[in-house]
């Protein structure tokens, strides 16, 4: 538990902004999250209890995962947030926007994260 602590120490509290997501650039010159966001769900499913209940539509903090899952497809192909609704302003959030609150979900992700396991409370 140690070490773990003082990874996130070095990782989030010294220089969060070097830990930030990398994300493909396409040939495009845009940005792509979703290589990104499918390795985040990836590493998710490998200890899925331990994110079940941010997977619960009920909690409060599952919001915090939607800028990641909307980039993700299940084992089948499929949107794992569902399809998304028609429209171009929907396509134009996905391909322009969304990624861009993945910055800021990934340190409440950690502190969230931390207070639950960590918290000596």
């Amino acid at each position: 538990m140690f070490a773990s602590v003082a990874i996130n120490e070095t990782l989030f509290d010294n220089r969060p902004q070097d830990y930030l997501p990398r994300f493909v650039t396409k040939p495009s010159g845009g940005i792509d999250p979703r290589p990104w966001c499918q390795g985040f769900y990836a590493a998710m499913n490998l200890n899925i209890k331990s994110w079940k209940r941010l997977l619960d539509l009920d909690n409060p903090n599952h919001g915090l995962l939607m800028p990641i899952l909307i980039y993700c497809v299940d084992k089948k192909g499929r949107p794992v947030l569902g399809k998304p609704g028609p429209g171009p302003e929907t396509a134009h959030f996905i391909e322009h926007e969304a990624y861009k609150d993945i910055a800021l979900v990934i340190p409440a992700l950690r502190e969230l994260h931390y207070v639950t396991h960590y918290n000596p409370e």
